[in-house]
């Protein structure tokens, strides 16, 4: 029975519930006639015994008791259910007793039945429930021990869970919370041992493994304290900080502790990461063919999940890369949708190639990733940078126009406002380029600006993370280098309501939150990985590289910002007077790209926009190459 406990429970409880109804009933009697029940009084209690039993397991069963899972049995649910069906059924008893019965009946035993029947019916549970422990012996030494940050209603449900499972592989051994009222007192028996001050020494006095942040309110900022503390108390333990849903996201789930997780850069950001409404989307794009060019990088193969599962009739996936096309195409045919996928290896600058897919599957929505974004590399190739970034998006936005897509999106980035590199310049060009096709047909042209993407190929987390796995040093460029982040779902999901939404010319800049110095996102990160920044691993400033600004900006000084009735996204209306280009430029920087010497295109570069600034090392303020202890 005990093997089996889902599928026996409900009958076994009931089976000690009739007994325990039984025999309270029996003890009512006794203490009403102090253990010396007379024969006339047996007689009461033989013949309206059975009558208690069925109200009462009546009672038991439609309140609900024997739907509990058996490890679940004797909480506080449980008692609250004992006591509204006993209260109910003896109320029930009572007046049938009262009214079919002489009037010598024992009314005081209608008064001592509930109590003893409570007293035996949930003391049954609790036994079963303390039992837990004895039918599931383990050694504690085995189990990880843990630090819950957060003394509240989730860290309590997580204190619970792991109380009572026999599985579990952690052992909460004590709470910290910032509330001093709390400080001092216990929860199910486990201390709340102070606030966030006292990381590093309570960690280090209870030998704790993990530290897990269990609070409903926003995560970012505490988890950074808790992790700078912890670095600054000078522990030499090493801990790996954890988290998990909040209750509200986790109100259908019962089982919290299943999803503790290692805590993730994601967590670490100055932003609010937003549930985005996506039916404006969906309307938009279900029965239609939607291309992606970039198709296996990391925005475009995220806009690739996101989008297939919104009933496209076909998507094409453009990618010059044939082994990440590969394996996007893999992806989604594994995910079942074979049926609606076509994978195109190519080159987006080939022109026939792009009529060819145009005049094959005629697209209706267009969304064009397909970049060149590594900075220091563009620098030193500025005519590639050209090609790709802005000749290529012209390409590709003239044949969208020839065949009456429906719309057209350009991935830009941050890097385009007030451009310090060749990168961000031709983004900003390609900008200008998509400008210059708005209200030429019916294609809706519009672009959307991001910064940083989390877990990107080749992005700063990437880097950090392959660097502390090798022992470090980690090489930061400049201690006051800050950068805004976003995480690759959230940036796609509100790249696709900006197209869904634009009626055409817009630039639209997503809300990046505040922006990180990527001096804390390096400390932080090392202390993901349970190690003390340098003491385990060295910080090495490298100095900015060629084309790195200090600071990104989303918006150009020039730029009117206008809301969009969307929360995280904002339209960028620029006053530039060039703001678009006309065919004879496009050409003419395909002249000059075509050039071995890229001095005239970086003047022409200059010339389409003002603010463009060609990177100057000695004017750039690097930081000497140096280690941070």
């Amino acid at each position: 029975m005990i093997k089996k406990p889902e599928r026996n429970s409900g009958l076994f409880i009931a089976l000690l519930d009739a007994a325990a109804v039984v025999l309270a009933y029996y003890l009512a009697f006794l203490l009403r006639f102090d253990f010396n029940i007379p024969a006339h009084e047996l007689h009461h209690l033989v013949n309206t015994a059975p009558l208690v039993v069925v109200f009462q397991m009546g009672a038991f069963y439609y309140f609900g008791l024997y739907r509990s899972i058996w490890r679940y049995y004797g909480s506080m649910e449980d008692l609250t259910a004992i006591i509204k069906s006993i209260v109910v059924s003896q109320v029930t008893i009572t007046a049938v007793l009262l009214l079919t019965y002489h009037p010598g009946f024992p009314r005081s035993v209608t008064v001592i039945g509930p109590i003893t029947a409570l007293i035996l019916v949930g003391g049954t549970r609790f036994f079963i429930r303390l039992s837990r422990g004895w039918r599931h012996p383990g050694s504690k030494d085995k189990l990880s021990r843990m630090l819950i940050f957060g003394a509240g209603d989730l860290g309590e449900t997580v204190l619970r869970e792991l109380q009572r499972s026999p599985a579990a592989t952690r052992r909460a051994v004590c709470f910290l919370d910032d509330n001093a009222a709390k400080h001092g007192c216990r929860i199910h028996g486990v201390p709340v041992l102070g606030g966030r001050d006292r990381i590093a020494e309570v960690v280090a006095a209870n030998k704790i493994d993990e530290v897990l942040v269990a609070v409903n309110h926003a995560r970012g900022k505490l988890i950074l304290d808790l992790m700078t503390a912890y670095a600054a108390g000078g522990c030499e333990r090493k801990v790996v900080f954890k988290t998990l849903p909040t209750i509200t996201e986790m109100m259908n789930d019962q089982h919290l502790v299943s999803d503790i997780r290692e805590i993730n850069v994601a967590d670490l950001m100055h932003r609010r990461v937003v549930d985005i409404d996506i039916t404006p989307v969906r309307s938009a794009i279900a029965g239609k063919t939607v291309l992606v060019t970039g198709a296996g990088g990391t925005i475009g193969s995220e806009i690739c999940r996101q989008v297939i599962p919104l009933a496209p009739e076909k998507l094409i996936l453009l990618e010059v890369n044939n082994t990440a096309l590969f394996y996007m195409d893999k992806e989604l045919r594994e995910a079942g949708y074979e049926g609606s996928i076509v994978p195109v290896p190519g080159d987006v600058r080939d022109g026939q190639l792009l009529k060819n897919i145009f005049e094959k599957y005629h697209p209706s929505w267009v969304l064009h990733t397909s970049a060149h974004k590594h900075v220091a590399l563009m620098e030193n190739n500025p005519q590639e940078a050209v090609k790709n970034n802005t000749l290529a998006t012209y390409l590709l936005a003239k044949t969208a126009a020839a065949y009456n897509a429906e719309r057209f999106l350009f991935i830009s980035t941050d890097k385009a406002v007030r451009p310090s590199s060749v990168m961000g310049a031709s983004k900003r060009l390609g900008e200008m380029a998509v400008r210059s096709m708005a209200g030429q047909s019916g294609t809706k042209f519009m672009s959307v600006r991001f910064g940083n993407v989390l877990g990107s190929s080749g992005s700063v987390v990437k880097i950090f993370q392959e660097q502390i796995s090798s022992g470090g040093p980690v090489t930061v460029t400049h201690p006051e280098v800050i950068r805004y982040f976003m995480t690759t779902k959230e940036a796609v999901s509100l790249v696709l309501t900006a197209c869904a939404i634009g009626t055409g010319g817009e630039i639209f800049v997503l809300n990046m939150g505040e922006p990180v110095k990527i001096l804390d996102l390096a400390r932080n990160m090392i202390v993901l990985n349970g190690l003390v920044p340098g003491r385990d691993i060295k910080i090495r400033f490298t100095g900015l590289k060629p084309g790195e600004k200090m600071h990104e900006d989303i918006f150009s000084p020039d730029d009117i910002r206008k809301d969009t009735g969307y929360g995280e996204i904002f339209t960028a209306i620029s006053k530039e007077t060039g703001a678009a280009l006309v065919e004879e430029q496009m050409l003419e920087l395909g002249r000059l790209s075509a050039l071995p010497d890229n001095a005239p295109l970086l003047k022409k570069i200059k010339d389409l926009i003002p603010t463009y600034r060609v990177w100057d090392a000695g004017a750039a303020e690097p930081a000497k190459a140096s280690d941070q202890s």
